[in-house]
């Protein structure tokens, strides 16, 4: 017989494949075991140190199956165990328990075999912690995308590539009104809004490009109402691939209706509907922006509504308002609708012309007065208005000059309402060096009195027969720090607008009283002391308590101090005027008309009131010798008065010829250069200083 040298002979004893097998399974990189009637009877070491117990105490000790399964999934192991089936091969998984405590997800693999008359149970056990874990992450995971997806109070949807609805939850289902059979295989192109379905392309566009993004849109519901949304449109990925987008909407109607609520509140006037200053301000802002890509002329009216605080507070609030409702409608009806017409404040409203000229703007601003005179017809009650106007333009496309269009405007309409005798004007450089002197002045004046900026100038009133002084007239003067000396007349009108006449005002009747009593006790005089008043002053309650203080402060006798008030003030309640004359009276001091003449004054009005002398103006005296009308009105003057008994100082006289007219007329006393310049009391040349 032919040798067959590969072929393994019976010779090898039992103990080398016994320990062979040993060896093999004991270093196995897989958990091995053998079980008996329910007792390990073989482990391997990669068993020991997934389980914690070492080789001894598994089978020596007889470490117990139920000692190292976890109570509830025991009952699967002891059924495993307690079938009777030759070859029977089973796969399950459990939780053992490691002698520390811990547990570990494990599959076992069984065989059973009868061996020898016993039935022997043995295989494998793997380790499957980690992915059980992660399967667990995963199912929980699923769990909360389904629930964030169909339990969101938002809607939340899928689309496919094609934009076509693949899922959406309940609160899609009620945000849209289409039922979910409707929307599934339905684009949502139908939904969007025509002004909006563009932008929604092309985000969803970007969505399934692999971009996140957030925007506002509006869809129509199934029902024809509109919902704003708040929607973030994300990819949605299988695998690394993109296969549709997810979306998430929130209906934010209500927010975006209170948004715009409050932008109507916040830019627009609540009574007449008007844009207000504030989204004047950013038109004027957008216009300007455009400036740089076009020859645009922009162009600001500014337009203050004559006579309305009469108007309301004669028909009352209510009407009034109603009263401007019906002005707003004029003004939008007079102009382009490209132009924007706002309300600035109370009566105050201002017009934007994008592109102009100044021949337009003036055109705009005549036809704005003749439509503003036509009569209004407000609840039964016929009103007639007017307006003053302030017309400001970007000349030659001046960029800069743009957001300062509406603060010029304003400046010219101020000064068409106080000076302009036309219903327009036309802001220039010269009107904003005005306004600023003007501000200047007014910014000025409330520190000038507390740091002794001011000083009175006296001029003598002399007796024309005699040609004695019989009385000073004190005139103020501001010696400005930057300025220099500002005349009265520039700053006495801004005091009274502002209220510093009342303090600046005390200030000289006690300064010029102190003065007259101190050249009373240097030996001059007597004489009275000329102060003028203001109407606001006069009309205050405690004048006359004011100057009896001021009286017996100075010392001064009240029969040498006369109050000058100008014929404008007859103008005003002459119950009251009356009441206080008679006041004044009672104090002791004397009062004169100043700039007799030139107002609306009859000269009736010296009959009514009783005052002490009449200072005939300037502006008669100064052509007196060429001017016959005005010789008339001296003569007339001067010779009611005297019937009146009352006392005649003629104003401005300059040169011998009208001081010999006025002697000729026995005109009482007179004041000018030809006696003296008004001049601080401490000047050498002051005429008392002189006088012996």
């Amino acid at each position: 017989m032919e040798h067959e040298p590969n072929k393994v002979t019976p010779s090898l004893p039992t103990e080398f494949y016994r320990d062979m097998f040993n060896a093999l399974i004991q270093e196995a990189a897989v958990s091995m075991y053998m079980l008996e009637n329910g007792k390990f009877t073989y482990v391997n070491n990669h068993f020991s140190e997934m389980i914690g117990y070492s080789e001894e105490e598994m089978l020596d000790e007889g470490v117990p199956v139920d000692r190292l399964i976890h109570p509830e999934d025991l009952p699967v192991v002891l059924k495993s165990i307690a079938q009777k089936v030759d070859g029977k091969k089973t796969r399950y998984r459990v939780r053992a328990i490691h002698k520390n405590g811990n547990l570990h997800h494990v599959e076992i693999h069984a065989t059973k075999k009868v061996i020898m008359g016993k039935y022997t149970i043995f295989g494998t056990v793997i380790d499957v912690t980690e992915e059980v874990k992660a399967q667990q992450l995963l199912e929980e995971k699923k769990e909360q995308f389904q629930s964030l997806f169909y339990h969101n109070p938002d809607a939340v949807f899928a689309f496919d590539l094609e934009g076509r609805f693949i899922d959406a939850n309940q609160a899609c289902v009620d945000l849209t009104g289409y039922l979910l059979e409707d929307l599934l295989d339905m684009s949502f192109a139908p939904l969007i809004i025509s002004e909006h379905l563009s932008k929604t392309l092309t985000y969803f566009e970007e969505a399934i490009k692999g971009k996140v993004n957030r925007y506002e849109i509006t869809i129509n519901r199934k029902d024809g109402k509109q919902v704003y949304l708040d929607l973030t449109n994300f990819p949605m990925k299988r695998d690394g691939e993109i296969i549709g987008a997810y979306g998430i909407a929130k209906d934010i109607t209500e927010q975006v209706e209170y948004r715009q609520k409050m932008e109507e509140l916040a830019f627009y006037d609540p009574l007449t509907g008007l844009p207000n200053r504030k989204l004047f301000e950013d038109r004027l802002e957008q216009v300007n922006g455009r400036l740089k890509e076009s020859n645009d002329c922009p162009a600001v009216l500014f337009l203050d509504l004559n006579r309305f605080k009469f108007i309301n507070d004669t028909l009352g609030h209510q009407l009034g308002d109603e009263f401007l409702k019906i002005v707003a409608h004029r003004l939008t009806q007079s102009v382009r609708k490209t132009d924007t017409v706002a309300r600035i404040s109370g009566d105050e409203f201002a017009i934007l012309l994008p592109d102009t000229t100044e021949r337009e703007a003036i055109r705009l601003a005549e036809r704005l007065n003749k439509e503003l005179a036509n009569p209004y017809e407000v609840e039964g009650h016929s009103v007639s208005i007017s307006a003053s106007i302030g017309i400001a333009l970007s000349e030659n496309n001046m960029k800069n000059d743009v957001p300062h269009l509406i603060k010029n405007a304003d400046i010219a309409m101020y000064h068409t309402k106080k000076y302009g005798d036309q219903p327009y004007t036309i802001y220039s450089e010269e009107l904003d060096l005005q306004t600023r002197y003007k501000l200047t002045i007014e910014k000025d004046l409330k520190n000038a009195l507390r740091n002794q900026e001011f000083m009175l100038h006296y001029q003598p009133i002399v007796d024309l027969e005699s040609g004695d002084i019989t009385a000073m007239e004190a005139l103020i003067r501001w010696n400005h720090p930057t300025l220099g000396l500002v005349p009265p007349d520039n700053f006495i009108p801004v005091s009274e607008e502002s209220g510093q006449i009342i303090p600046i005002g005390n200030w000289v009747l006690e300064t010029a009283c102190r003065q007259n009593k101190q050249w009373q006790e240097a030996g001059h005089g007597p004489f009275k002391i000329c102060v003028n008043i203001s109407t606001i002053q006069l009309q205050r309650e405690d004048f006359v308590e004011t100057l009896r203080c001021i009286l017996k402060k100075t010392g001064l006798d009240p029969q040498w101090l006369e109050l000058e008030v100008t014929e404008g003030i007859l103008m005003e309640d002459t119950v009251f005027l009356k009441e206080s004359l008679l006041k004044l009276k009672s104090l002791g001091v004397s009062v004169a008309i100043d700039d007799f003449g030139t107002g609306y004054t009859s000269l009736s009005y010296l009959r009514q009131f009783s005052f002490d002398r009449v200072k005939i103006d300037r502006s008669f005296i100064k052509d007196i010798h060429t001017d016959v009308n005005g010789k008339a009105i001296t003569s007339t003057i001067i010779a009611l008065a005297h019937r009146l008994n009352i006392g005649v100082i003629a104003e401005g006289i300059e040169d011998e010829q009208q001081l010999s007219f006025l002697q000729g007329e026995t005109c009482d006393e007179g004041q000018g250069y030809y006696f003296s310049r008004p001049m601080a009391p401490d000047k050498h040349d002051f005429p008392l200083l002189n006088k012996k």
